[in-house]
Formats: structure tokens, sequence, C-alpha cells
């Protein structure tokens, strides 16, 4: 069967269909990275893959991350130090990844350091038959495109600060440190697909200044206002076997509340940088 791409959103995210990911021909790669340039998010189905497996797949897209700490003691797997796990198992009465299941905010990841990730690939390892939880994607890309002209004038130079002070669920981080943050500018341009991003923070914690030194914070309420419309957000219901490649630096995501009774277990790598063939 040959690797067929069904789009599930007009600019953000498609279903790839006949492609197994834990033996994928470097064939397919070309059409695999056109498919994800072009909508941003890929949703690959009933796939099994092993640690190793996921490992091997993303390193086809770039180098890795070593696994954030989720707000937890540890997240990563077991002789898997590049993998976390993003489950609802408790140890000692407390979520292994310290997010458990409660909702997170809009967020792209680790925004909050100097270079964060281009990359992620989320893998549903384990999830309950009645449905594993929604999660919701935004794509920054439209987002900035859509913006009307007064305001993409507006934010030409502006800078908006990420802050690290709490998590994506907005409680209080417990990893400690001094790092509070940083500031990127809330326009460049994607190293995937070239196009501009809209590049928001976290809104709890956020602010923003203008070019000319002046306070940006007016003006960022109405890109988040014109960001979050419907038409940007593409809804995933996560399935078990269910893989998820999405742009981390052209995409945001939100999580809704679910039923932590039910098992999850769904493990995570991110690219830290993308390989050269696949760079813009």
């Amino acid at each position: 069967m040959s690797l067929a791409i069904r789009p599930l959103h007009p600019t953000l995210g498609a279903e790839v269909a006949g492609v197994g990911l834990a033996d994928l021909e470097e064939s397919d790669l070309p059409k695999l990275v056109a498919a994800w340039r072009r909508f941003g998010l890929l949703v690959f189905r009933r796939q099994r893959l092993a640690p190793g497996d996921q490992l091997r797949f993303t390193r086809t897209l770039g180098a890795l991350d070593l696994a954030p700490t989720l707000d937890a003691e540890r997240s990563a797997l077991d002789n898997h130090p590049e993998i976390a796990a993003v489950s609802t198992i408790k140890q000692k009465g407390l979520a292994v990844d310290g997010l458990g299941d409660v909702e997170l905010a809009w967020h792209s990841d680790m925004t909050y350091v100097p270079k964060p990730p281009v990359g992620c690939v989320l893998h549903a390892r384990e999830a309950p038959a009645s449905g594993g939880g929604v999660t919701c994607f935004l794509d920054l890309r439209a987002a900035w495109d859509d913006l009307h002209p007064v305001l993409q004038s507006a934010a030409s130079g502006m800078r908006v600060f990420h802050d690290c002070a709490n998590t994506n669920a907005e409680a209080p981080r417990r990893e400690a440190g001094a790092a509070t943050g940083v500031w990127h500018p809330v326009r460049f341009d994607d190293p995937l697909s070239g196009k501009p991003i809209l590049f928001l923070a976290r809104r709890r914690g956020s602010r923003a200044t203008l070019a000319n030194g002046g306070n940006g914070d007016p003006v960022l309420a109405a890109l988040w206002s014109a960001a979050h419309n419907p038409i940007h957000i593409y809804r995933h219901v996560w399935k078990d076997g269910d893989v998820v490649l999405w742009n981390n630096l052209a995409t945001m995501y939100r999580r809704d509340a679910f039923d932590g009774a039910n098992r999850r277990v769904l493990h995570r790598t991110q690219i830290r940088a993308l390989d050269p063939r696949w760079a813009n």
C-alpha cells in the first residue's frame, strides 16, 4: 500500500495512511516531510512503536533533545533519555509526568528557552477505548496570514516574553533554577515551511514590548483575540496507536481535562533542530 495523505483541516493537519513508522522506507521520507511542511501536523493511526522505533523515526527528521522533566522528578523512560512518558499512571499518589489529567493551557513546548524545539512526536501507547482525551492544535502560520494589515504592522518588531515560572497547567513550576524565561520576536519565518509565524507565548505571564520600546500588551491582547479563531484550530481525539507529529514553532496546543482513572500512556520525543535535508 502506497503512502497517502488526507487533509483533516484546511491549513493544519493531515492523516498519513499506508505507512508503518516502525519500518519506514527511506524513499517515503521526502513525501512525508513535504506533507509536514504543508500541513504542520501529521496523524498516523494504528501504529505500534517500541521506544527504539520512535527514536529512529524522530531522528530521520532531526537532532533530538533529552526528555523534558514535565515538572516531575523524572519523566524519561529507563534506557531512553530522549523519551518522556506522558501518563496517568501514579507513583506514591502522584502522576508520573507531573501534569496528571488536568487541562493544559494554550502553549508551544519549551518556548521559554532561547532555542525551542522545532518539532514534537507523541505516540499513544495506551489509550482507553472510550477515548484518550482531546488535544486542540492552533495554526500560527494561518493566524499571521489572517491578521489585518494594521495589526501585522503594529506587531512588526514586537517582542514577547515567554515565562517559565508556571507550568502549562498554570501552576507554579516545581523545577529548581533561577531562569525566568526569554524574549522572542512575535513574528519570524518558520524554519520548516519558510512561512511567517505569529509566535505567541502562553498567555499567563506573557508581556510584550513594541519596536519603539513602548508597552505592547494592548497589541498582544489583540493578537491573541485574532489568533484564537476556530478556523485556525484542529481538534484531535486520541485513539490507541495514534502518532502525531507537529511543528512546535508554528503550532500551539491545549489539552482538555480527562478522566485520570483510565490508564493512558503516551511517549513523547522532541526535535531540537531539523535535519539539514528538511530545513527551508
